[in-house]
């Protein structure tokens, strides 16, 4: 079993530590950027047209028209850029079922909606995200591969520290254990997370992260007072539970 994260690069990381498309945050940021050069100049080229026709020189706003604000350049560069990505995440993800039978991944459907404000760029480059693509990819090359598919909950995985459970802060791909001071590559921790959701009796893959986040507080709770974990498997047909003393 492996876990998978979609990380802040837009890279795979997989729970062994491992980066899979690596060039696929370059292509986005390039490919973004290029756009927003080319919108430019086309808005500027649009609104020489828009004056000469006003002014009545219907010929020169025709020839500005015709010659400068076509759509067949740009949507043939479109389509490569699309092929160019869609090539990487298949790629990376044919390198991450080469490693095991079972495939475990955040559910890329659900979208959390961040507090902090964001600039202009950062949300430009953010609406080029492909994680439509990625869940495409990940169900297709696990099924023709006969690898199993999971899809799990990703409320926290990449905020909550691997080893001690407790949440931390992140800051781009760093995750800071306020606590003990650790610092902890986000994707890699997420990625160590991802799998354990899977097993996890109290965290269903439509929880609410608000619901999620009680969880995790209040096991690391208990964990600190040494109160005892409640066993959340069903009890046994003779009424009786075990209930686990919290490890340290």
């Amino acid at each position: 079993m492996i876990g998978v994260d979609k990380g802040y690069t837009e890279a795979l990381t997989d729970s062994e530590g491992e980066h899979h498309g690596t060039r696929l945050g370059t292509l986005l940021a390039a490919e973004s950027d290029r756009g927003k050069e080319r919108n430019r100049r086309r808005a500027k080229l649009r609104s020489i047209a828009n004056n000469a026709a006003r002014r009545g020189d219907h010929a020169k706003a025709h020839r500005i028209t015709v010659n400068n604000l076509g759509q067949v350049k740009r949507d043939r560069q479109a389509a490569r850029h699309r092929a160019q990505v869609r090539t990487e995440i298949f790629t990376a993800v044919h390198r991450v079922v080469d490693k095991a039978a079972t495939v475990v991944a955040e559910d890329l459907t659900k979208s959390f909606a961040g507090r902090k404000r964001l600039g202009k760029n950062v949300n430009r480059r953010l609406a080029a995200w492909t994680k439509a693509i990625t869940a495409e990819a990940l169900a297709n090359v696990s099924e023709r591969r006969g690898s199993a598919f999971v899809h799990v909950n990703a409320a926290y995985t990449a905020q909550a520290c691997h080893r001690c459970g407790r949440l931390g802060r992140r800051d781009g791909d760093r995750l800071h254990r306020t606590v003990c001071g650790v610092v902890w590559q986000a994707d890699v921790n997420a990625a160590i997370n991802i799998p354990r959701r899977a097993g996890d009796p109290d965290i269903a893959l439509h929880t609410p992260h608000q619901r999620v986040r009680q969880i995790l507080q209040d096991r690391t709770d208990r964990h600190r007072t040494r109160l005892p974990v409640q066993d959340s498997r069903p009890a046994p047909p003779s009424g009786e539970r075990i209930i686990p003393t919290a490890q340290h």
